[in-house]
């Protein structure tokens, strides 16, 4: 394999920095930045003093730091080379990935900025820096719950926060509110398409899963009474803002009718809304129509930055103590230093201008998309960071998702969304994602759509 040769230079060092230090402090900024890839091979020791004017000890120390922050390897007789990153690399090089889901964010807000910036407010806090560092306690701090409560707070809902549990993302919480709702035989009652996260915990904890149907503004109440009444639904997962995979959002009326079928038949609601802070306007949640029976879950890692992976679990009283356990349980307690970043940017505003940053990137990006997947079947909410793209036979979407990838564009087939392998799902995902840029992102939706005017190639016999 060939590695191309990087004829990298460093920008303006920080100020007051070793200079060693400071070269590798660039280096780990540029591969952020993915001006350097994995595979990069780096400017000799030599070449790179020279090119600086500095010695050759300084960028031999330079590169020491940079290799023990997993940044670079040096390999004897071949060079210096950039290193995969943790959360630094796609999934395949080269490949533009549309297949996970990282909402966009406006040019000028940097999230890693931001990020550094609470922490350095942090560490000038003696008082708060102690208390992550050093707590032995067994539930949330009370000042990271009543900055969750508020962040969730919407359309005149106000959790209570000695209700609110945080949790280690929006997955645990799913996972938490399985292991503490819908056990004993019971069954979680989910849409057709939905959230892969539930159906891998659910199969993980054994838990089955029946499919409701469902039209283009979600579940359908008729048919989740039916469910109910034919056997022993313990749970209903609903996705009432944003959904994945689908991106659609649930008018009110259709909200208040499904609550109202929930209180009748005694179940417990989870409501997955990691993305509605992204929405323009967001109805009442569920939690707000049926408070006694709904846990909702949203999650910072979508919205805000993804290192910063809390999970809001607002619970309803009667539940509340077994959720807790359940927390307890598989994880004790969230990180209490990233329960203190939260909070710190509720309290700031800064919560607020990364959402809108998200939200107004993702919007305009969006339009993109409606505008060159017309005449598809794309049927989305105009703030949704994803859509679902139908296909037209005789596609399949495990077809599709590998010819895309032959394309070089990573898309998510549809099969990941379906609670049963019974049901075919024929689709696919597409995510209008952070580190995707906008002429990229027109070249691939572009090609997407070739795609589906095309036919797949022949199965393999035998």
């Amino acid at each position: 394999m060939s590695h191309p040769e990087a004829s990298w230079l460093p920008g303006e060092p920080a100020p007051g920095r070793p200079a060693y230090r400071a070269l590798a402090d660039a280096l780990a900024r540029d591969i952020a930045a993915g001006r350097l890839r994995a595979g990069d091979r780096l400017p000799t020791q030599r070449a790179l003093a020279r090119a600086l004017g500095v010695t050759v000890g300084t960028i031999a120390r330079a590169y020491t730091e940079a290799e023990s922050r997993g940044l670079i390897s040096s390999e004897v007789g071949r060079g210096t080379f950039v290193r995969t990153g943790f959360g630094l690399a796609g999934a395949e090089r080269g490949a533009v990935d549309l297949a996970s889901l990282h909402p966009p964010v406006s040019p000028g807000v940097d999230p890693a900025g931001l990020l550094g910036a609470a922490l350095a407010g942090l560490a000038d806090d003696p008082v708060a820096l102690l208390a992550v560092a050093t707590t032995e306690q067994n539930q949330d701090a009370p000042a990271h719950t009543e900055a969750a409560a508020a962040w969730v707070s919407h359309a005149g809902w106000h959790p209570e926060p000695g209700r609110v549990l945080l949790t280690s993302g929006a997955q645990h919480a799913l996972t938490v509110t399985l292991l503490a709702l819908a056990g004993a035989g019971g069954t979680v009652a989910t849409t057709p398409l939905t959230n892969p996260g539930l159906i891998a915990a659910a199969r993980r904890l054994s838990v089955p899963l029946v499919a409701v149907e469902s039209d283009g503004h979600g579940m359908l109440p008729d048919a989740l009474a039916r469910a109910c009444a034919a056997g022993p639904v313990a749970l209903v997962h609903l996705q009432p803002t944003l959904a994945n995979p689908t991106g659609r959002t649930m008018p009110a009326d259709r909200r208040e009718a499904l609550a109202a079928v929930c209180e009748r038949a005694g179940v417990w609601v989870l409501e997955d809304d990691p993305l509605s802070p992204l929405a323009d306007a967001r109805p009442a949640p569920l939690a707000a129509l049926l408070p006694g029976r709904t846990c909702h879950v949203a999650s910072t890692a979508k919205v805000l930055t993804p290192g910063l992976r809390i999970g809001v679990l607002a619970a309803p009283r009667e539940a509340h103590a077994e959720l807790a356990s359940a927390v307890r349980a598989t994880t004790w307690l969230a990180p209490p230093l990233l329960g203190d970043i939260l909070a710190r940017w509720v309290r700031s505003g800064t919560a607020g201008v990364l959402t809108a940053a998200r939200a107004e990137a993702t919007r305009r990006r969006n339009a993109l998309a409606r505008e060159l997947l017309a005449g598809l079947g794309v049927h989305v909410d105009p703030s949704a960071p994803h859509l679902w793209l139908p296909l037209p036979e005789p596609w399949s979407a495990g077809q599709f998702a590998s010819a895309a990838r032959e394309a070089g564009i990573l898309v998510s087939p549809g099969d990941e969304y379906t609670p049963s392998r019974a049901r075919a799902a024929f689709g696919v995902r597409v995510a209008l994602n952070a580190g995707v840029d906008d002429e990229t992102l027109r070249t691939s939706l572009a090609t997407l759509r070739r795609l589906t005017t095309t036919t797949p190639p022949p199965e393999p016999l035998g």
